[in-house]
């Protein structure tokens, strides 16, 4: 009896073996399966993941509610030239059904985390609009032209993944061009009152809009020495004091997201002369949509140059 009983042991313990075994086998099998499949079958939820949200606020006007916006970049205290995107981001482009970028050398890392995919996926970038090339200003938020391009790049190809609703992102995208001609309109309105006046900025973020407004924009050397993350020639800094002290200059446009002492000296001293200073961004403040954002920047420049916007 004894001996039986040990057999029997024996032989449930096999079989308990064997069944683990099975069950270990199939844990192991299981991730590799989803992965495969995941594409077609887990995403439910059509996702879309913008490098910044200048760009990602414009592609959530045309695909919400059909494909869920995010934005990695929505801190203006954050400067999108040096950022390192984090393993929990990279896993959300990672997983995204399309990809919002600003394209032009300015988000290098964004199309780096998309070269790692296993799968490709479309990406929308701003600087396939057909004006810009390549060595052109790359602060492509701040161009109209531009934007409204993104738009209708965009609007495609949320209709390409998503034909089943193709009549929501046509409507969409047509509110959100309507309201980009509003801003176009407001820049036709006050250009004739402002145009060729001399305007200086610490970085070129402000220059695309700076020249649809007709101003005529000083200091690229300095600007150009800013954007690279190098200091500015003293050459630079000089033309720069000079023009400010001798009052060359209507208007001084710096970027709010990059401080450093020479600029900080060339705001202040602008400020001891009485010209006044423009804060720009670069990544927008919360809650702001981009037409209203860029709209209420315009009616900033009239304000700082005296005329009514």
């Amino acid at each position: 009896m004894g001996a039986e009983t040990g057999v029997s042991l024996y032989l449930m313990r096999l079989a308990m073996s064997c069944v683990s075994g099975l069950m270990v086998s199939c844990l192991t099998v299981v991730p590799s399966y989803a992965q495969t499949v995941a594409p077609t079958t887990t995403h439910t939820t059509l996702t879309a993941v913008a490098a910044e949200n200048t760009w990602g606020d414009l592609a959530a006007q045309v695909a919400e509610p059909d494909i869920h916006v995010t934005s990695i970049l929505t801190t203006p205290t954050i400067d999108p030239h040096l950022y390192e995107p984090s393993p929990a981001e990279a896993r959300r482009v990672h997983d995204a059904t399309l990809l919002v970028a600003n394209g032009a050398g300015y988000d290098a890392w964004m199309e780096h985390l998309a070269s790692a995919r296993s799968t490709p996926a479309p990406m929308v970038r701003a600087d396939s609009w057909g004006g810009w090339h390549k060595g052109d200003n790359t602060h492509l938020w701040y161009n109209l032209a531009a934007v409204a391009a993104f738009v209708g790049h965009f609007t495609a190809l949320c209709q390409q993944v998503d034909p089943a609703h193709t009549a929501g992102y046509t409507a969409r995208s047509q509110t959100l061009l309507a309201a980009i001609d509003a801003v176009r309109a407001h820049i036709a309105a006050l250009r004739p009152k402002i145009e060729g006046q001399p305007v200086a900025a610490t970085e070129p973020v402000f220059t695309p809009l700076a020249d649809s407004l007709g101003l005529v924009m000083k200091e690229r050397a300095f600007q150009q020495a800013i954007m690279n993350d190098v200091e500015p020639p003293a050459s630079a800094v000089a033309a720069f004091d000079d023009d400010i002290r001798q009052r060359r200059v209507r208007l001084v446009a710096y970027n709010a997201q990059a401080d450093r002492p020479s600029v900080q000296r060339l705001i202040a001293s602008a400020k001891q002369v009485g010209i006044p200073v423009l804060p720009v961004l670069e990544i927008m403040p919360a809650g702001e949509h981009w037409q209203t954002w860029v709209d209420q920047t315009v009616t900033n420049v009239a304000d700082a140059l005296g005329v009514t916007p």
